[in-house]
């Protein structure tokens, strides 16, 4: 009611605080590392996320894992866009997706933010997909896949999804997903993990053929970086 100003001076003092990363955030973080060590090529994930903080970000660099951070732009001359922060580099806004090269999931992770982030460093770059205005802008726009950089279109297009907490009764992520998707079910074998799932939830993963796990989040991590750390070394 007060402007977006306003709005964004108490987002940016909300988030902007050395969350603790969870389980989930630090094992993102070590997987490449932990691969590495057992003599195999890394294999970096492509993270698509909704969160406007750093915890993420923060796992990472703890973990001494470089990575390319992705972000959405919701307010201002670039709204619209996604700009590029890479490691140790300039921020770069991306101008035409289907021409960007600067992203690589051979060389490094890429944490997608499609929702925006807090920019700690300064409040330059604050943005957040939040009010009803954001949103019908932010989902009446042309496929959000045609505002990703191409290499990472291609990415969410020919991939395994592995949803981890997302409750799918929040109707604009089902929006975002079907942007993502088209009309087509997914042919890579996707999986859903859920504390709990209602019967909408059930009826849509179905559709989507992806395969509902009842399990806490923090069990799953726990069990996959065991079986992860009991991977045998590479010969």
């Amino acid at each position: 009611m007060s402007g977006s100003g306003p709005l964004y001076d108490e987002l940016h003092s909300l988030f902007d605080a050395d969350y603790e990363p969870t389980s989930l955030h630090r094992f993102f973080a070590s997987a490449p590392g932990l691969l590495r060590e057992k003599g195999y090529p890394p294999r970096y994930p492509l993270i698509v996320t909704t969160n406007y903080d750093d915890a993420l970000e923060r796992a990472f660099r703890a973990a001494g894992e470089p990575f390319d951070l992705v972000s959405y732009v919701a307010e201002g001359e670039q709204r619209g866009k996604f700009i590029h922060f890479p490691p140790g580099g300039e921020v770069c806004v991306i101008e035409r997706p289907n021409e960007y090269r600067g992203l690589s999931l051979d060389q490094r992770s890429v944490i997608l933010k499609i929702h925006g982030a807090v920019d700690r460093a300064g409040a330059l770059w604050d943005s957040f997909v939040i009010t009803e205005d954001h949103y019908i802008n932010y989902l009446t726009r042309t496929d959000i896949s045609n505002l990703l950089p191409v290499t990472l279109a291609a990415k969410l297009r020919k991939s395994h999804f592995l949803f981890l907490g997302y409750s799918l009764r929040d109707w604009n992520l089902r929006v975002i997903l079907h942007r993502i998707w088209g009309e087509q079910k997914l042919t890579y074998k996707s999986w859903a993990i859920l504390g709990k799932l209602e019967l909408m939830e059930k009826d849509f993963w179905r559709s989507r053929e992806v395969d509902v796990f009842t399990v806490p989040i923090e069990e799953y991590i726990a069990a996959l970086e065991e079986r992860l750390r009991g991977v045998r070394p590479r010969s």
